[in-house]
């Protein structure tokens, strides 16, 4: 016996996987165009988005900003570090005494409020290692990373 969908059932289904797949382009834009492209490997089982910003991209996980992925000739931040390109990990001023137990040679940049960038530099011996633990510590929510 042939057994068939109705019409309305096969309809629903065919946007359900357009819609995935509408989502799964929005989200992968600008892989390919990402400096650091390495960290998507590190992102499993996180929904993220990436958005370009300024000339450079960010990673959202949800609502949340958790990375700038920085990779310029000029200076996207004005501030007295001559080394700008790298990863900037977004957290609040809660979360700065515990990042620096896990991530000790990162510089920090306070911003208005409770904000706080987490620097790593591209030509830092930790560079690869420490984007690696962020993009861990992100694919399991942590909720020092973001904001």
């Amino acid at each position: 016996m042939i057994h068939f969908q109705p019409r309305f059932y096969q309809n629903r289904r065919r946007f359900a996987d357009l819609a995935r797949n509408w989502q799964n382009t929005k989200r992968m834009r600008y892989a390919d165009k990402i400096p650091y492209v390495f960290i998507l490997d590190y992102l499993t089982g996180v929904d993220f988005v990436i958005k370009p910003m300024f000339g450079c991209y960010g990673i959202y996980v949800g609502a949340k900003l958790c990375l700038f992925l920085v990779r310029r000739d000029k200076p996207v931040i004005p501030n007295d570090r001559t080394e700008q390109n790298g990863i900037y990990v977004a957290t609040t001023t809660d979360h700065i005494d515990a990042l620096k137990k896990d991530f000790p040679a990162a510089e920090f940049d306070l911003l208005k409020g409770n904000k706080v960038w987490m620097f790593f530099a591209d030509g830092s011996p930790n560079f690869e290692r420490y984007v690696i633990k962020a993009c861990e510590l992100m694919s399991v929510f942590d909720p020092r990373i973001g904001r």
